[in-house]
């Protein structure tokens, strides 16, 4: 008696094969708490980054009423500070923020005071 397990055999061995690959497939970090966590997210809507002793994005647009938070991920303080002396966040320490309002129509040109060589524009429409 000669039985042919040829196909049923290989759809066997398919099937093995991608429920291994399915159970070991990973989505990411897990936590001890059981979630998982994203890779570094881009900034936020209406958010200025410092990081690598530069400003991101160097210019930004909003609508007057706006909110920028100024988010400092280096490892040195920075400042936010107008041109003109229309703000100065003060000192904003490595891993925190600190808001700003926008609520006058106008291009306003900013520099960190710690750095000077870090400059951006804020438009506001």
């Amino acid at each position: 008696m000669n039985r042919s397990f040829g196909p049923s055999l290989s759809l066997l061995a398919l099937a093995a094969a991608l429920f291994v690959a399915a159970c070991s497939k990973s989505s990411g970090p897990s936590s001890p708490y059981g979630a998982t966590s994203a890779p570094s997210a881009p900034a936020q809507a209406n958010t200025v980054v410092m990081a690598n002793i530069a400003f991101s994005p160097t210019s930004i647009t909003v609508a007057a009423g706006t909110t920028i938070t100024w988010q400092n991920n280096d490892g040195v303080d920075h400042t936010s500070t107008s041109d003109n002396g229309v703000w100065d966040t003060g000192t904003i320490a490595p891993g925190q923020s600190k808001t700003t309002v926008f609520n006058t129509p106008g291009t306003f040109t900013y520099h960190c005071t710690v750095h000077p060589m870090m400059t951006g524009t804020v438009v506001v429409h």
